[in-house]
């Protein structure tokens, strides 16, 4: 991390360090708390290698996940005014900490928990969500407005003929 640090002071901009500061925070507080000797975080971390290593292909999956739907968002941004962009930006976040949730069940709670508190801090750099409504979040995104009328009015023509 410090070699990050380094890099932004001496390559980017004010304005442009404090982008990138956002964006990396959660995993620099992450990397602080593993990689120093006696944090809680790293003790409990360190306890849990089976478990670890038998969900590190269901996390990298989450994590997957959580990096395309978050493309796929910023691809959209100019048509997404910023408020939904935010909204769905913590709809992703919401569904990378379910899904991290759903592989910790394979270990013991405690490992669980575990990685459920590495995923939280890691995940608050993806939006500013405490106080942001997500209740649409579990309602898939309808298809664009421009196909579905076309499809709609197709099927509706075969499934009931014009009566003649």
């Amino acid at each position: 991390m410090s070699c990050m640090d380094e890099w932004m002071k001496r390559c980017l901009p004010t304005d442009g360090q404090k982008i990138i500061q956002r964006q990396i925070a959660g995993a620099q507080i992450l990397m602080r708390y593993l990689c120093s000797n006696g944090t809680a975080v790293r003790k409990e971390y360190l306890r849990e290698p089976a478990c670890l290593a038998m969900v590190s292909a269901d996390w990298s999956g989450c994590v997957d996940d959580l990096q395309m739907a978050v493309r796929d968002i910023a691809e959209r941004s100019q048509q997404i005014v910023y408020f939904n962009r935010n909204s769905e930006f913590c709809c992703a976040r919401d569904e990378f900490l379910a899904c991290v949730s759903r592989a910790a069940r394979a270990c013991s709670a405690r490992a669980g928990t575990v990685l459920r508190r590495i995923a939280w801090v890691l995940a608050q750099d993806v939006a500013a969500c405490s106080n942001e409504p997500r209740a649409h979040c579990a309602a898939p995104q309808p298809p664009p407005a421009r196909l579905t009328a076309p499809l709609l009015t197709a099927l509706y023509a075969l499934l009931f003929p014009p009566l003649q």
